[in-house]
């Protein structure tokens, strides 16, 4: 009894943070470009198509979604290199994404193709986004 009222506890909360964040204004920034969809094709969080789906991004390497077109040259070098989605690289690279790619590619002129900052809040995002995908 103890074990079923806490594995039902914990699924509603994580059920009510997805819904709090998905909700939140810095899922509402990122919706604009992109969503969420599974494999099988389900949507997980709706958003636009102008921008990768983030669909297990966690630990796939930067430019990682095969089906996305619209990659940045150094943002797919980067990848190629195999710089990863870490819940550290996906923080710096919305604190400022140019800046982010042009350090960890060394190459000044750098640029990510994504013109949106997001300074705070990256960690709650890729957690949210990590626990979507799982």
């Amino acid at each position: 009894m103890k074990i079923s009222v806490l594995l039902i506890a914990s699924a509603f909360a994580m059920t009510a943070t997805s819904a709090v964040l998905a909700d939140d204004a810095r899922w509402r920034d990122c919706r604009t470009c992109h969503a969420v969809v599974a494999p099988d094709g389900t949507e997980l969080a709706r958003g636009g198509r102008s921008g990768p789906n983030l669909y297990g991004i966690a630990n796939r390497p930067l430019a990682g979604d095969s089906a996305f077109r619209f990659y940045s040259d150094d943002l797919r070098a980067a990848g190629a290199s195999g710089l990863r989605w870490s819940e550290e690289n996906f923080a710096a690279y919305l604190a400022d994404p140019d800046q982010f790619l042009q350090s960890a590619s060394g190459n000044p002129q750098a640029e990510s193709g994504m013109h949106v900052q997001l300074r705070r809040g990256a960690n709650e995002l890729f957690e949210y986004l990590r626990g979507l995908s799982d």
